[in-house]
């Protein structure tokens, strides 16, 4: 009898575990090309443009225009499980393989809307439908690869202007320049960021570090990061208002600048690994996020077109007011091409340990860590 209850036991767990397991079902997915590109038609009119100069008659800065195109995942079911209607599904979701995300509880099958993909990379879904705790039917996903040109523009609410450094010579997923993620001291330093953008940065874009570029009452007087205490905050005052931001010194509004003081604390920030990824920012990312931007870019050996095109870029967003080259080119583009250096990430590297201060080792870090073999 004993030998008895121990096989009927046996039996039913194998069955409990078989009903358990995954099980093929028809999904029909809405049918998608091998290649997305995540660029907008009007974004990718400047993106292809051979005159990479100007964004003049594609966009101003007037209207926010700069998100990327989600990726729309939608599947119906064939008649399976006694044709009942599942109670919800789960997205997985694959970044080169490897498992990226879960969006779980899913109920209504119309789709859903992937943002934040990087360039030229390999995705792939597998979407569940949950009948009950012991019966699922799994569908096979679809596999697709993004586009190879940036830049990888990104989609945060409330966040303007936000984008990845990384795709045209830089590591994507470690750096990132945006505009701020809270109001000005006006506004009592109220955070921009919803729980949804808040599981943006956090879990997609997983930042570490917070650098904030603003002037000191700009910032909202704050003293740790509106992501909350995961994030170091590290607020370093610069000055802009039309000047070079590369070496602007003087006091303004009772307060002492010294821009290349904090130009060196930023660039010794990048030089720890442990402090990635990280996003740095201004009041709207244009002018000291531009320049920062720049700086890293140039270190980095990108190549110059693609640094105006990333400048230029923040015209898709509501800046009001617009980027221009002369932006560069009269300002910290013309410091650093005129020193000494036969490329200008030569410049760049020189500059900033000569002038600014940065040892080499932490310069040759920052390169190490963000640099695209």
């Amino acid at each position: 009898m004993k030998k008895s209850i121990s096989l009927s036991g046996s039996l039913f767990l194998l069955t409990a575990l078989t009903a358990c397991q995954p099980t093929s079902f028809d999904f029909k997915f809405e049918k998608q090309e091998f290649t997305f590109d995540f660029h907008t038609e009007l974004q990718n009119k400047y993106i292809n443009a051979e005159d990479y100069m100007t964004t003049n008659g594609i966009a101003a800065g007037s209207s926010s225009k700069e998100q990327p195109v989600p990726y729309f995942i939608n599947w119906k079911g064939s008649k399976a499980n006694n044709n009942k209607k599942p109670k919800y599904y789960i997205v997985d979701v694959f970044e080169e393989g490897e498992h990226w995300f879960t969006k779980s509880g899913i109920t209504n099958p119309d789709g859903f809307e992937l943002y934040n993909l990087k360039l030229d990379t390999f995705y792939s879904y597998d979407v569940t439908a949950y009948y009950s705790d012991s019966v699922q039917f799994k569908g096979n996903g679809h596999l697709f690869k993004t586009a190879k040109k940036g830049p990888r523009n990104l989609y945060v609410n409330n966040v303007m202007n936000i984008r990845d450094l990384g795709g045209h010579g830089i590591k994507q997923g470690l750096i990132y320049r945006s505009g701020r993620f809270n109001e000005d001291e006006d506004a009592d330093g109220i955070s921009l960021l919803d729980e949804q953008s808040k599981d943006v940065l956090l879990n997609t874009l997983k930042i570490k570090t917070e650098i904030d570029l603003r002037r000191p009452g700009e910032n909202g007087n704050i003293k740790a990061s509106p992501l909350g205490e995961t994030v170091s905050y590290n607020h370093l005052p610069m000055y802009y208002g039309g000047e070079n931001v590369l070496t602007y010194v003087g006091e303004r509004n009772s307060f002492l600048y010294d821009n290349p003081a904090r130009i060196k604390e930023f660039f010794e920030l990048l030089s720890d690994k442990n402090n990635y990824p990280i996003d740095f920012h201004c009041a709207i990312g244009k002018d000291r996020t531009g320049c920062m931007a720049y700086l890293i870019e140039a270190l980095c050996g990108m190549e110059e077109e693609y640094l105006y095109r990333d400048y230029l870029f923040s015209n898709f967003a509501k800046i009001s007011g617009i980027c221009k080259t002369e932006d560069i080119d009269d300002r910290y583009g013309a410091t650093l091409k005129a020193y000494e250096g036969e490329t200008l990430q030569e410049k760049t590297y020189k500059y900033l340990n000569e002038v600014i201060g940065v040892e080499s080792e932490k310069l040759d870090a920052i390169k190490d860590i963000l640099i695209e073999l």
